[in-house]
């Protein structure tokens, strides 16, 4: 297959355009997730560009997360992301059956414990009680993605401890138990890999997580969920679509 070339007569950068011909290669499968591309020094002979054009196309999907440079090996086409669009109250369960994933999750902790002072006040209007907490890596088609950190309302919660919470989706759970759901609160923010949890996700200490925080709300008002999860970001992304 003859490959595209560049137009120099062209209002667009040369970077752009050959950024542009990276991108089509990574969207119609012919550069594969995990596969190495060509060489600096292939891609400069193949396209006839500089050195410095071609580096700028490669640093503008790196920056994307369509590409990774790894050392002493060169540069790969990462997994895509899973996209997650925010406006709709949905549990991580959903979300991957809906992207065609498998979703399952392996439990590291649960108990009943004293929550933070944010769950406290949050879950509990500042009540002194005792709550259940959860703590889950949670996988798509057996991959880690996230690890989850939900505490519930002990009246609530213990009805999570007769189910397979490997398998089970808790939305799905409440609402078989008569418990509608209204809306939540979330929150996003960034937060760095711990060495335990940079082990569990399969990636580096130091490295950047997604953390989403939400408070659940039931039909009549009461908060019944606290939750936070830390996701990969070269796995996960959130996207939003705004109106004016």
């Amino acid at each position: 297959m003859m490959e595209p070339m560049l137009n120099p007569k062209l209002p667009i950068p040369l970077y752009h355009q050959l950024k542009e011909i990276f991108d089509a290669k990574i969207e119609n499968g012919e550069w594969q997730p995990g596969q190495l591309i060509p060489t600096e020094n292939e891609l400069i002979a193949l396209y006839q560009v500089s050195r410095t054009t071609v580096r700028e196309a490669v640093t503008a999907l790196v920056n994307e997360g369509k590409l990774e440079k790894k050392q002493g090996r060169g540069t790969l086409v990462c997994k895509p992301k899973l996209v997650e669009r925010l406006g709709r109250l949905t549990g991580f369960t959903e979300e991957m059956m809906a992207k065609g994933f498998a979703p399952s999750a392996k439990v590291l902790e649960i108990g009943e414990v004293d929550p933070p002072a944010i769950v406290k006040d949050r879950l509990l209007g500042g009540k002194e009680e005792k709550v259940l907490h959860i703590r889950r890596i949670r996988l798509a088609n057996g991959e880690p993605i996230a690890i989850e950190r939900t505490y519930w309302p002990l009246e609530i919660g213990r009805w999570f401890l007769q189910e397979d919470l490997e398998n089970i989706a808790f939305y799905t759970v409440l609402e078989q138990k008569g418990i509608q759901l209204r809306d939540a609160d979330e929150g996003i923010s960034s937060t760095a890999a711990s060495k335990k949890d940079a082990q569990l996700l399969n990636i580096k200490e130091r490295d950047p997580l997604l953390r989403m925080e939400r408070v659940t709300y039931a039909l009549n008002g009461m908060p019944i969920e606290y939750t936070f999860t830390d996701y990969r970001s070269d796995r996960y992304t959130y996207r939003v679509h705004l109106h004016r």
